[in-house]
């Protein structure tokens, strides 16, 4: 997972000043422009038509910018239309050029996505080539939040990553992990998780028992023959109350079980 470009670094991102509307070609030989017209915006489309662009709501004072990048990664270059919402965040519009219709089409999340991510709207996005997925950077308080989308063959978008916080904090908890970086496949499951830290780095644990038998679920009567011996380091998994799921490279292949800390931390009272 690639972490966040600081805003001074996304601002050097191909973007296009108000005199200097974009002219591109989507596709070889077929062009695209954007014209103003007034207050608004439009895109003389390489079929000929006219589409009236859509300006994200943000901050009056500064005119939109434009960045013409491929955010969907099929090889063809798209439109986004970015303004500054607020002190940090900015919102941004994006249209896909779809080269079958040979125009392009602002992309829509759907609404059931919209439930699970953690960016209102599209912000401070970042496309990342190696993993295929257009990252949205988004700030609540002291922390930048991202979800990140993938796209289906046709088209359409689906939740590739997104952060979750969690909100059950016990004060007598002995660890506390409050962020986990989830992955999801097309269907929405999830098929990976971490805990990570404030640099969204991932998070290790280090077994304090001198014994700490694993369990097959965070429960007593899931407890398996396997254990780990004091200064063992395990990744982070997830979270259940009491419960760690934790993730241990053994020399026969990586370990996934659950742990109770009220065992491991029990045992390392003196």
């Amino acid at each position: 997972m690639p972490s966040y470009r600081p805003l001074a670094v996304l601002l050097l991102l191909p973007t296009l000043a108000l005199a200097d509307l974009p002219r591109f070609e989507p596709e070889p030989g077929r062009h695209a422009q954007v014209q103003q017209q007034g207050e608004g915006y439009f895109l003389l489309q390489p079929d000929g038509s006219h589409l009236e662009l859509s300006i994200p709501e943000g901050n009056d004072a500064e005119p939109p910018s434009f960045a013409v990048e491929d955010y969907d990664f099929d090889g063809h270059p798209d439109l986004a239309i970015r303004v500054p919402a607020g002190m940090v965040n900015s919102a941004y519009h994006v249209y896909l050029y779809r080269p079958a219709l040979r125009r392009f089409e602002q992309l829509q999340i759907p609404p059931a996505l919209m439930e699970r991510v953690n960016c209102a709207w599209l912000s401070e996005l970042q496309p990342d080539s190696e993993e295929r997925a257009l990252y949205s950077h988004c700030r609540s308080g002291p922390r930048w939040y991202y979800d990140a989308y993938r796209f289906a063959e046709s088209g359409a978008p689906w939740l590739y990553k997104t952060l979750q916080v969690r909100h059950d904090y016990d004060p007598d908890a002995p660890v506390f992990f409050p962020v986990f970086e989830k992955t999801l496949d097309p269907q929405g499951r999830v098929i990976a998780s971490h805990a990570i830290d404030d640099g969204d780095q991932p998070i290790t644990w280090t077994v304090p028992a001198p014994r700490l038998y694993l369990h097959a679920r965070p429960e007593e009567t899931s407890r398996t023959k396997a254990y780990l011996i004091e200064g063992d380091v395990c990744e982070v998994l997830d979270q259940q109350g009491r419960w760690l799921q934790i993730r241990y490279a053994s020399r026969k292949g990586p370990l996934e079980h659950w742990v109770s800390l009220d065992e491991a931390y029990a045992q390392a009272q003196p």
